[in-house]
């Protein structure tokens, strides 16, 4: 049986990157879905930028990149094309990350503010998507299954949500249960551990913050994750 792989908020933490890639046993008729925030706040988000596009090139069909509001506010900035209506003043993405992200395509500031996107990074934008579905042919068992950024709109099709609830909902999503059915899969959020509760799952474990970067397999409900010293662990949710 395949599975479905997320993996929640990087940050441009490379080698932890690096370290939960290699452990997980992903077959080869699974699917991979970044969950977005793959940029920002740490070291190697140029690193971690051209993981993703290799991850996409070797097997564009079954790997996912979606917008995670760090990627908003960068794409805003560097190119003035993003999914969200939020207008950032000019210097929203760099109080939250943006002159780490361009110190790691070694541009320190000035040369960092200059609105000139690397062609890399605008190729990551390209392939970027605001929320995931996983085809009910292949995986019948996660139909009742949304993968987001940050969440949903309760009692709305995700198809007919605003990408500003995707990609920067907290309070409204995780106050209040979906009663639909609908599991949503998401990171945004940091927490000690992943969350799950009967209407979502947070994988956001702040692996910028010291905490690990976590991987939830699907529909197995399996744990993977990758600690501040290159070490992992593995666990059933």
């Amino acid at each position: 049986m395949a599975s479905v792989w997320a993996i929640g908020d990087i940050h441009g933490m490379g080698a932890r990157l690096e370290t939960l890639l290699a452990a997980l046993p992903r077959g080869p008729e699974d699917v991979t879905v970044f969950l977005g925030d793959a940029i920002d706040r740490g070291p190697d988000s140029r690193g971690v930028v051209n993981r993703l596009l290799a991850e996409h090139d070797a097997d564009p069909d079954r790997t996912v990149l979606l917008w995670g509001n760090h990627e908003d506010m960068a794409a805003a900035y560097l190119t003035g094309k993003h999914p969200c209506r939020i207008v950032y003043d000019d210097f929203d993405w760099f109080r939250n990350g943006g002159i780490e992200t361009m110190k790691s395509w070694e541009r320190d500031p000035p040369e960092c503010f200059k609105r000139e996107c690397p062609d890399d990074l605008a190729r990551y934008f390209s392939l970027l998507k605001t929320y995931w579905k996983a085809p009910t042919e292949r995986f019948p068992e996660l139909a009742h299954c949304v993968w987001v950024h940050a969440g949903t709109k309760h009692r709305k099709p995700v198809e007919e949500t605003s990408p500003d609830t995707l990609l920067w909902t907290r309070g409204d999503f995780l106050d209040n249960p979906d009663l639909s059915g609908r599991i949503t899969i998401h990171g945004h959020t940091p927490t000690a551990e992943p969350e799950d509760d009967y209407f979502r799952i947070g994988i956001d474990t702040g692996a910028c913050r010291s905490g690990p970067l976590t991987a939830l397999q699907m529909p197995e409900r399996h744990i993977w994750q990758a600690l501040p010293g290159q070490t992992t662990r593995d666990f059933p949710l």
